[in-house]
């Protein structure tokens, strides 16, 4: 990010902090919000999981002129999607935002709509704003929304998800979906360690080494899943056993009460008339 940032003339801030006002993914709301009120003709989000991977476009070109939000659109018609559940939609990990009164607007309302009942967080704000509802389950989509006549698509290179929407080129590699921390880590790690030496690398060579991360990705949320449900079933052994043990243990403490010792004539006696 810094090297894309000089190449092109950006003024580039990472967002620092604990005193967020709210969780997780709303922090970029809240910078963006910040940025959208400085002496900017644009604003370029990236989500800290993406990798800039080629320095040699700049974002700007991709600019429509009468747009002011530009997202990539993950789907069938702009990206390899290669998760069979997948559910085509915009996602908010790069944007592109041009500075305006609507901008500032929009992303005021996000603000004010705060968190839907959705694991999206602040992307899932977004699409309601835009009246993208389907995708979120939350009734059809409304098209006539006024908000979209400000939004274009955002060429999936600046958004490819190894593993999940992909493009052919990339420019930005996005790790969004992995659940497992270390493994998003170890991913972003490994594309970033060798992105500076692959940028000069022919664009077939640069695809063919993209679309081996999206395997590996694959590999890895395939190994996360088995190891999660290895560690499930080891978990409900776990408690199958340790209530045995419990049971077992209760039984003994009955066994040598002295209860259980002074009525044992009766349970003798009433043995013997039971085999008779």
């Amino acid at each position: 990010m810094k090297a894309f940032a000089a190449a092109h003339g950006y003024q580039q801030r990472f967002v620092h902090g604990n005193d967020w006002k709210r969780p997780r993914g709303w922090l970029k709301i809240e910078a963006i919000r910040a940025a959208l009120e400085d002496n900017f003709d644009f604003v370029l989000w990236m989500d800290v999981d993406a990798i800039v991977l080629r320095n040699d476009v700049d974002v700007r070109t991709a600019a429509v002129d009468d747009a002011h939000l530009h997202m990539a659109w993950h789907g069938p018609e702009t990206s390899e999607v290669m998760a069979a559940d997948f559910v085509p939609h915009f996602n908010s990990g790069v944007m592109l935002i041009r500075v305006s009164d609507w901008s500032r607007a929009f992303f005021e309302r996000v603000w004010d709509i705060g968190q839907l009942e959705h694991p999206w967080f602040d992307q899932a704000t977004i699409l309601h704003a835009l009246g993208y509802d389907d995708c979120l389950g939350l009734g059809p989509d409304r098209p006539d929304e006024p908000n979209r006549s400000h939004l274009a698509r955002l060429d999936t290179a600046w958004n490819s998800i190894p593993g999940l929407a992909t493009a052919p080129d990339p420019i930005v590699h996005h790790y969004a979906g992995i659940s497992n921390p270390s493994t998003r880590l170890k991913m972003v790690e490994a594309d970033a360690l060798s992105a500076s030496m692959r940028e000069r690398l022919d664009a077939d060579v640069r695809q063919a080494i993209a679309r081996q991360f999206g395997l590996w990705r694959e590999d890895a949320a395939m190994r996360d899943w088995v190891t999660g449900e290895r560690d499930s079933a080891l978990a409900k052994r776990y408690e199958v056993v340790s209530e045995r043990d419990q049971a077992r243990a209760q039984l003994a403490a009955v066994h040598s009460s002295t209860s259980w010792r002074v009525t044992a004539p009766l349970r003798w006696t009433k043995h013997l008339f039971q085999r008779r």
